[in-house]
């Protein structure tokens, strides 16, 4: 049995998909209020519960032998410290004493860079490193943007034509499809091979973000309306925001680090991911074809 926290997340419901449709008995950690009935359909066993509560952790995991952590708080939530720091320990020190065969937990590219602004990007960085000193079978994943955060934007800019930028145009990027992350991380669980190692993975295309709007107008066939938010505009409404709480315009700090961090992946550890789990990552211009029926 698969145990999957982050279930109804982008993430977490693709791994949910993948070990149903490779039958593979797996159950959906969820909050109550969050939208898991397409997971029941599925065929998931559903388990209500609160990361926040070892209590609920340690009923999870009745007959799991697999776990596969997907969740996350948002960008500028104040419960990260609860959520991506003690909940995930919580939930790795009850794989302990569950003797759980193997562990797979997921960090931004960006936890190995500067973390010193951002809570989040800390709380990953310590629970990597708590993790790794377990003595748990582990794999740990680094993607860099998953391209399904880009589907609202497309469909907004399918409907009017509007982009908005934020940061600076000319920053470099690279993109990770989820469904090929799901993939990638229900295939570690039962390989040896990729025990007690990192992965970073992107598709290999280096793209600026004003290409991405104008990649969703060749789609489109329209014509984009770019509006640039400047970082000058983010500091601006972060000092002003400290004015009235310190803890928010701290929270933001994660917001902030992740825009000037140039999200790109080596091309030796795409080759070495592709190679291992021989897999041909796909591209922005796939996806987005295959989500929203655009493209030739």
């Amino acid at each position: 049995m698969y145990l999957v926290t982050g279930a109804t997340g982008q993430l977490g419901r693709r791994v949910v998909r993948r070990l149903i449709a490779l039958n593979q008995p797996v159950r959906a950690f969820v909050r109550l209020r969050s939208d898991y009935d397409l997971l029941k359909q599925w065929g998931a066993d559903i388990f209500i519960g609160d990361i926040e509560d070892v209590r609920d952790i340690e009923k999870s995991y009745a007959g799991v032998n697999y776990v596969i952590s997907c969740h996350a708080s948002k960008i500028g939530s104040s419960r990260i410290q609860k959520i991506d720091y003690r909940g995930t320990v919580d939930l790795i020190d009850q794989a302990k004493r569950n003797g759980i065969h193997h562990f797979s937990l997921v960090s931004p590219l960006a936890v190995g860079g500067d973390r010193q602004d951002s809570p989040l990007l800390k709380a990953k960085y310590e629970v990597e490193s708590y993790l790794q000193g377990s003595g748990l079978p582990y794999t740990i994943f680094r993607p860099t943007t998953l391209m399904s955060s880009l589907l609202p934007l497309a469909e907004r800019f399918q409907q009017t034509g509007v982009y908005f930028l934020i940061g600076n145009p000319e920053h470099r990027l690279q993109l990770t499809s989820p469904d090929d992350l799901a993939r990638i991380m229900v295939a570690a669980s039962q390989m040896n091979i990729t025990h007690d190692q990192i992965f970073s993975l992107a598709h290999p295309t280096v793209m600026t973000r004003q290409e991405i709007p104008k990649q969703l107008g060749y789609f489109f066939n329209r014509q984009p309306f770019v509006v640039n938010i400047p970082m000058a505009a983010i500091d601006g409404a972060r000092h002003l925001i400290g004015l009235i709480s310190s803890d928010l315009q701290t929270e933001m700090g994660t917001l902030r680090t992740l825009l000037a961090y140039e999200s790109l992946c080596p091309d030796p550890e795409i080759e070495r991911v592709e190679k291992l789990f021989n897999i041909q990552l796909e591209s922005l211009e796939i996806f987005l074809n295959r989500y929203l029926g655009i493209g030739d």
